[in-house]
């Protein structure tokens, strides 16, 4: 606005802007951008690189994320740059990504990125394949009732892993140990487990291990019987006998064997089957007989008392 002053009268006017037409592209609103990973652990092993990092659970200048974030993973020589892996997870979700073609002898660089709107900021790993410590020799292995105890030769820190019958080995290792002998206390008995152990060098997140040992094969078994019964009582009443005892207290208790024999004769079982119940009525009697009864108790392993 504008103004004239003219013999004593002020006199306004407008200037009005007018534009020419031509649009201009919007202004983008400002795109979300994760924080770089974290990086938990870097395994190298013969069949390859093992990297293990958490996805992050909040922007870098807002708060928390509430969707799902990608990941990609590469691996670099020099300028050169394989994509190894990429997914998509939840927040704050442990990641694990195998390179199954790395080489030994090469320094690669893996690089780590995470997006959700925007690319987050990227993480450098550097990792020099190898050379791999030698595995330890001579691993054997003995079973007992509730434990299996391992033994190998070798000097250094090794690493042991377990897996059942139908499952497959974790990254994560029964225990690192240094020396030359195990025993797994952590054990089910009647349950096959097999074993493998590793050496085991760490510096800071790197982990490098050697190749598995040989395989070996433990089952553990139960041969500790259970409690034998106690306050066996017999009561005749009306044509038979009414056989009771005391109930064992026995986490793995199967049932009761009851046995019985004419005086001075050979014992013999009342029946075949397990008795569930610490009672039983033979009515399988002769009046001016005497009968002797015995009764031990069997866990699920056939342990008797």
């Amino acid at each position: 606005m504008g103004r004239v002053v003219k013999g004593g009268l002020a006199v306004f006017f407008l200037f009005l802007v007018v534009g020419c037409g031509h649009k201009t592209p919007p202004i983008p609103p400002r795109t979300l951008m994760p924080r770089p990973v974290d990086v938990k652990e870097v395994r190298v092993r013969p069949d390859g690189v093992y990297l293990l990092f958490t996805l992050p659970s909040r922007y870098v200048r807002r708060g928390s994320i509430d969707t799902g974030i990608y990941y990609r993973v590469d691996r670099c020589v020099g300028s050169h740059c394989s994509s190894v892996a990429s997914g998509r997870e939840d927040p704050g979700s442990l990641v694990v990504v195998r390179d199954p073609n790395a080489e030994e002898g090469m320094f690669y660089h893996y690089v780590i990125r995470p997006r959700v709107e925007a690319k987050g900021i990227p993480v450098d790993v550097p990792v020099k394949i190898g050379p791999f410590p030698s595995p330890p020799r001579d691993l054997k292995v003995e079973a007992f009732q509730g434990k299996v105890v391992l033994s190998w030769r070798g000097e250094g820190r090794f690493a042991v892993y377990r897996r059942v019958t139908v499952g497959e080995y974790s990254l994560r290792p029964l225990g690192v140990i240094v020396g030359d002998g195990y025993e797994d206390l952590y054990v089910d008995n009647g349950v096959t487990y097999h074993y493998v152990v590793r050496k085991w060098e760490k510096k800071g997140l790197l982990v490098v291990e050697s190749a598995p040992s040989k395989e070996v094969v433990a089952t553990p078994m139960d041969l500790e019987p259970p409690p034998t019964p106690q306050g066996l009582t017999a009561h005749y009443r009306k044509g038979a006998l009414y056989i009771a005892w005391d109930p064992v207290n026995a986490k793995d208790l199967a049932g009761y064997y009851l046995y019985r024999r004419v005086q001075g004769g050979e014992w013999s079982p009342v029946v075949k089957e397990a008795l569930y119940q610490p009672l039983y009525v033979d009515r399988d009697v002769s009046p001016g007989v005497n009968y002797e009864y015995k009764v031990v108790s069997v866990d699920q392993a056939g342990n008797i008392s």
